[in-house]
């Protein structure tokens, strides 16, 4: 059964409470599920000149609730002023069920804007549904998007490629002003349909390893959690460098490129594109997914990528107190190295010097005795 969860800022929320709180839920949604779907409602802090738009978190997860797992959309946007005029968000969620999943893919449903509430309007309160409208899953091949933003469309499938062999997730950082839904849209449009359901991801910084983490972050270059990262970590990749260095190849990169061409499904299996034509497919090369990259790549088996609740300064201020204390270490190891090169070189000029005062003086020595035998 399909359930539509609300938290945003209320006076008093359907729990009682206020501040943010459940606004609005399907009725007879067990505690557990909204409990977890709470947990899922926060909004990172973007950059100083962000626009609404750019705030916005969309998200497919996979959650587990009291030992079962549930699919969970969200969409989660700031939303005006809240009863003590400070900014407010709010958290659309939509747990979905298996019909759904046969009728279209996460980030088709997710791009609907008809789907997704931006205000709550009255007081709290049950809702009487939560079906999710039958919406078709799109095959977006040739992918203009990625073409226009990092000048190959063969780059989604190197990224679906490291996505589908890694162990946890990763963030890939994409440039500023890009359209991180279409990216996500486009490349899971290379999966065929049933398989998009499950690659989860999210258009904002979530935290990798925990429970309601994601396979792909496609995250924006201007994010301040991207910078309180290292940016050499294995998880947080980039276009041209790193696990994506080697130029896309293969049969996916050129449905990517021209539409016509494979699917790969999510055991890394090529399937012939429902699309193409019988000649297409007669004389498209059945191959594998190019994962031959030199650049190997496994995820690391513990992130310390931010929890939600660490999404505020004073978690930032104790993280960079940690990398202090790193780099002070580092900083004294390099000042111990540096001594000892100091003295090792201040010894060897000593030697030097004596050497060259021997060989004068026995010079001066032998000239003078060499004088002295000729008078």
């Amino acid at each position: 059964m399909n359930s539509e969860f609300i938290h945003t800022s209320l006076i008093r929320g359907l729990d009682g409470g206020s501040g943010y709180t459940v606004a609005g839920r399907t009725g007879g949604m067990p505690v557990s599920l909204s409990d977890a779907l709470s947990r899922l409602s926060g909004l990172p802090p973007a950059w100083s000149d962000a626009t609404i738009e750019e705030k916005i978190l969309c998200a497919f997860r996979n959650v587990e609730c009291v030992g079962q797992r549930v699919l969970v959309l969200s969409h989660i946007a700031p939303s005006g002023m809240d009863y003590t005029g400070r900014a407010n968000r709010l958290s659309h969620h939509r747990v979905v069920d298996s019909r759904v999943m046969q009728e279209s893919d996460p980030a088709a449903l997710l791009e609907d804007d008809s789907l997704w509430l931006r205000e709550w309007v009255g007081e709290a309160r049950e809702l009487s549904g939560g079906n999710v409208p039958a919406r078709l899953a799109r095959n977006d091949a040739p992918l203009h998007t990625w073409e226009r933003v990092f000048g190959d469309a063969g780059w989604a499938a190197s990224v679906l490629e490291v996505v589908l062999k890694s162990g946890i997730g990763l963030w890939l950082v994409v440039p500023a002003r890009s359209k991180k839904l279409r990216l996500c849209a486009e490349m899971m449009s290379l999966l065929p349909q049933a398989e998009r359901w499950q690659i989860t991801f999210a258009t904002r910084p979530i935290a990798l390893g925990n429970d309601a983490s994601v396979k792909i972050c496609f995250v924006d270059e201007r994010e301040p959690e991207l910078a309180a990262h290292n940016e050499k970590a294995a998880w947080i990749v980039r276009v041209g460098s790193g696990a994506l260095a080697c130029k896309p190849e293969g049969a996916l990169a050129q449905r990517a490129r021209f539409g016509n061409g494979e699917h790969v499904d999510a055991r890394g299996h090529v399937t012939a594109a429902s699309s193409m034509s019988a000649h297409a497919v007669t004389n498209q090369p059945r191959s594998t997914p190019n994962l031959n990259c030199n650049a190997v790549w496994q995820a690391p088996t513990t992130l310390a990528a931010p929890r939600e609740r660490e999404f505020n300064a004073s978690a930032r201020s104790q993280q960079g107190v940690g990398f202090g204390q790193e780099e002070k270490q580092n900083a004294g190891a390099a000042v111990i190295e540096v001594r000892r090169m100091v003295e090792k070189s201040s010894k060897s000029g000593v030697w030097k010097w004596f050497a060259a005062t021997f060989i004068i003086v026995g010079v001066l020595v032998w000239l003078a005795i060499r004088n002295g035998a000729t008078t």
